[in-house]
């Protein structure tokens, strides 16, 4: 290789390089914000109460998120038959309570409730079909499950235009107070 020709390459290698580095630089403070946003979601969950629980017997599952996203909550029951923004109501009892969606003001929290849960196996899945603000960066969220004798949290970051279809999985015993509520099978 010439002189002219090789330093123009090595200028390339180095820019291509340190172009890289400011990728994963850049990359990895996307992740650092997104793990802090969705840790303040998870804080605000704890803190903003949700409908009222009572007496054990109902099984509340909540989505939180930013108002740059417009996240859905998908919960499947013990049945297999999933409650989201298209499917209001489950044969077992299940039902969303809020969907929130681009317009609706903050806190941005999205919930399914089940009066009287059947025991079994409980799925929770996020989607992020769009952002708000047009973007396509991915959005921080938080899912946290009270009553019926269960609490789980889980938090992450959902892409855009991508459906996680288990973020969080639980088996809510036969031996549950709510499991033993009066539901026939």
């Amino acid at each position: 290789m010439n002189k002219p020709i090789s330093a123009i390459f090595l200028l390339l290698c180095v820019a291509f390089s340190v172009g890289c580095g400011d990728t994963k630089a850049a990359r990895l403070e996307a992740q650092r914000v997104l793990r802090a946003q969705s840790s303040e979601l998870a804080e605000m969950l704890t803190q903003t109460p949700g409908s009222e629980v009572t007496g054990g017997k109902v099984l509340v599952f909540r989505l939180a998120f930013g108002e740059e996203a417009d996240l859905d909550l998908y919960v499947t029951d013990p049945l297999l038959e999933t409650v989201y923004f298209a499917n209001h109501r489950t044969k077992t009892g299940g039902a969303i309570v809020r969907d929130v969606r681009c317009d609706d003001v903050g806190p941005r929290v999205e919930e399914v409730r089940f009066e009287h849960p059947y025991p079994g196996r409980y799925r929770v899945g996020v989607d992020n079909p769009r952002r708000c603000d047009g973007g396509r960066a991915p959005a921080a969220f938080a899912v946290s499950v009270t009553g019926a004798g269960v609490s789980h949290n889980v938090q992450g970051a959902a892409p855009v235009e991508q459906f996680q279809l288990i973020v969080l999985e639980f088996e809510l015993s036969e031996g549950s107070a709510a499991a033993n509520e009066g539901v026939s099978q």
